[in-house]
């Protein structure tokens, strides 16, 4: 029960370091693990053995146990110590532990989300500016020509296409953003 515990918080230990800090645990912490383990359980095993509480014939009969009957204020002591550091304790720890991975999944997933969501706000921006630019391009161009002297290749028809792709370039933006907007 000891080792099955205490190797049940050293999982959630281990989880916790990898997901929360995103460090790797190596092969000798993992036996340094191992060796805290066995000796915690073989420390809390072996106090009845050497006079804290004493093993006792269970009530059924096919096993042996702590005296949990006792009275005794020594015997009372290790049942509680047990029952804190054998139970309580590494619950603490591994409600810690995956309480904390658990906040740190959700935080990257609404991170994931808000980068998908910026992702699209940027494409829509994109669309947005290379609309204008390519409205406003031409209007720009004739004008250079107007201004640098190559009148003579502005006609009006060709003066007047231009003009209204700029002037109606208004009027793109905000269907851009609706459509668009559906998407993000």
């Amino acid at each position: 029960g000891i080792v099955s515990i205490m190797t049940l918080t050293v999982l959630a230990y281990e989880r916790y370091i990898r997901v929360v800090h995103a460090k790797v645990i190596d092969f000798s912490w993992s036996w340094r693990a191992i060796t805290y383990i066995w000796l915690y359980s073989l420390a809390w095993t072996g106090a009845p053995l050497l006079g804290w509480n004493r093993y006792t014939l269970e009530i059924h009969g096919l096993g042996c146990s702590v005296d949990w009957k006792s009275k005794d204020p020594n015997d009372t002591s290790f049942v509680l110590l047990f029952f804190l550091g054998c139970l309580v304790a590494p619950v603490g720890i591994m409600a810690y532990c995956y309480g904390h991975i658990l906040y740190a999944v959700r935080m990257t997933i609404q991170v994931i989300k808000l980068l998908k969501y910026e992702k699209k706000v940027a494409k829509m921006c994109f669309l947005m500016i290379s609309t204008f630019l390519i409205c406003w391009m031409p209007y720009a161009v004739v004008s250079l020509l107007v201004t640098y002297g190559y009148s003579n290749l502005v006609t009006p028809t060709v003066a007047i296409i231009p003009s209204f792709f700029a002037k109606s370039s208004t009027a793109y933006n905000p269907v851009i953003y609706i459509f668009m907007s559906r998407k993000v």
